[in-house]
């Protein structure tokens, strides 16, 4: 890790937090995705990953968990960005989550989050649950774009290791009050919400992506 603060040290740390497959030089990209712990599996893992027709990783994805805690120094990062990934996440883990990212943060470092808005979900389904025509597949069209519930059997023990491995279902989800609240409970300052593009600092541009904003909120937020 001391190899990474150094390698970073000119443009500051950055820490990019659940970073899938977007995982772009200037910042440390970390993921505890059960494919990118198979993929840097010695010897067998990349053939593995083909094999069951797994995400080409980039190499410069680093294994690690954000709720266990990361192997890097408190106070160390600058910045701090987490899309579409605390939703993934229990509200037991996301408060254990958020009290690991404030203590990577050194003081004036920044953290921009972002999570499906459950607000726009609950009016769309509210709308259509009042629509005569589209009220019968109403609950099924919100449960299907929430990604919570489960449409197919779980009795078999290889689809619930699948899902347990995947983690693709949402656990825990989010509007801008319960979120903004979230930050400020936290110790966060200077919360508020954001747009895409409207970065306070312009290394975000690197990780953030136009596409991750539709139908979600970005709450962004400092630590003092």
């Amino acid at each position: 890790m001391t190899k990474l603060l150094e390698k970073n040290d000119k443009n500051g740390f950055c820490l990019n937090v659940g970073c899938g497959l977007i995982a772009p030089p200037g910042w440390t990209n970390f993921d505890s995705s059960f494919t990118l712990k198979l993929a840097r599996t010695p010897i067998v893992g990349s053939s593995i990953i083909r094999i069951i027709n797994g995400p080409d990783w980039p190499s410069s994805a680093l294994c690690g968990d954000i709720v266990k805690g990361l192997n890097i120094p408190f106070e160390s990062c600058d910045l701090i960005f987490a899309s579409h990934v605390l939703e993934h996440i229990s509200l037991s883990d996301f408060h254990s989550a958020m009290n690991n990212i404030y203590s990577y943060l050194k003081k004036g470092g920044i953290f921009r989050a972002i999570v499906p808005d459950l607000n726009y979900y609950i009016k769309k389904y509210s709308s259509q649950i009042s629509d005569r025509s589209a009220s019968p597949k109403a609950s099924f069209e919100f449960m299907e774009k929430m990604n919570i519930g489960y449409a197919q059997s779980r009795r078999n023990i290889f689809c619930r290791l699948l899902e347990a491995v995947k983690n693709s279902r949402h656990q825990w989800m989010w509007d801008a009050p319960s979120l903004f609240s979230a930050f400020v409970e936290h110790g966060f300052q200077g919360v508020h919400l954001c747009e895409y593009g409207d970065w306070s600092d312009v290394r975000f541009k690197l990780v953030d992506k136009k596409e991750s904003y539709a139908d979600s909120i970005c709450i962004e937020g400092h630590k003092e």
